[in-house]
């Protein structure tokens, strides 16, 4: 049966999967690119819509690596991997 590879648009780390239509999202954002730490997540100490500038609100932290002074705080979103290659098995 033939497999489908894929690489991260972020991280360039291959993904495989026989059917060529299947999700698959890379588990590289949970990772701290300073240390290689799985990092925790992101808690903000207010309500986020306590949060603001100029108007806007949110907060676009996702996960933070406690384990850096000051803590790194990652913005990096979920990536989707997307197969375009077919590779046989």
């Amino acid at each position: 049966m033939a497999e489908f590879e894929g690489k991260c648009p972020h991280c360039d780390k291959l993904h495989y999967s026989e059917r060529r239509d299947e999700v698959v999202v890379c588990d590289c954002w949970t990772y701290c690119p300073l240390c290689g730490a799985m990092m925790t997540p992101y808690t903000p100490d207010l309500a986020t819509g306590s949060y603001g500038a100029d108007g806007k609100r949110g907060v676009t932290i996702l996960m933070v690596c406690l384990l850096h002074s000051p803590p790194f705080y990652s913005s990096l979103k979920p990536v989707e991997v997307v197969f375009t290659h077919e590779t046989l098995a």
